[in-house]
């Protein structure tokens, strides 16, 4: 539940998703330590790889089935490459947060920040 006063809207759709995934991805394509992670964006380009990473966060969020990829060979490739450092993990999960926090409330915003502290365990267990 929101408060009367606050400006943030419920994290409530597909279009409340994407607009959540652009807002991260132009923040973390900027960042120092996340931007050479996702420079490979940059070729493929952002407007084809969002509709991917909505999909899964479509599904997380709202149960839905679309999502066919496979998260763990995606993030094993990136750590050979880039080496997702502890560091990495945690700003990529602060970053979010923020993103989730400054545009949405709720119980699946909520659910979006939990649900990316879980990933980022999960992902630094498996690459140890």
């Amino acid at each position: 539940m929101t408060c009367p006063d606050d400006h943030r809207d419920e994290l409530a759709s597909r279009a409340d998703v994407d607009r959540l995934l652009r807002s991260f991805y132009e923040r973390a394509l900027v960042d120092p330590l996340l931007a050479p992670v996702f420079e490979t964006l940059a070729v493929v380009g952002l407007d084809e790889h969002l509709p991917v990473v909505g999909d899964f966060w479509e599904q997380i969020l709202f149960r839905t089935a679309r999502y066919r990829g496979h998260l763990g060979p995606v993030h094993e490739a990136l750590h050979r490459q880039h080496d997702l450092t502890d560091e990495r993990f945690e700003r990529w999960l602060v970053l979010w947060c923020d993103t989730v926090d400054e545009s949405f409330a709720g119980v699946d915003a909520e659910r979006a920040k939990s649900k990316a502290h879980a990933m980022a365990e999960a992902l630094q267990r498996a690459r140890r």
